[in-house]
């Protein structure tokens, strides 16, 4: 993943409030995949890519609909 993503990841989760294990939880991929992930170390496959993308539009969108 790139930097830029592995902060963006990190900073949605924490917006959020969840923990690397809720996050893990939500995405279906143990706690250290999310390490690793955050960490720029890892990659997820397509289909998990796919479920991270979803969760953080949804966390994202959670986000922006709390400040309105």
């Amino acid at each position: 993943m790139s930097t830029e993503l592995t902060k963006e990841l990190r900073r949605i989760r924490k917006a959020a409030g969840m923990s690397q294990m809720d996050m893990a939880t939500r995405v279906g991929v143990s706690l250290l995949t999310i390490q690793l992930w955050e960490r720029g170390i890892s990659q997820p496959n397509a289909e998990n890519a796919e479920k991270l993308e979803q969760t953080l539009k949804e966390l994202n969108k959670g986000a922006a609909d709390a400040k309105n």
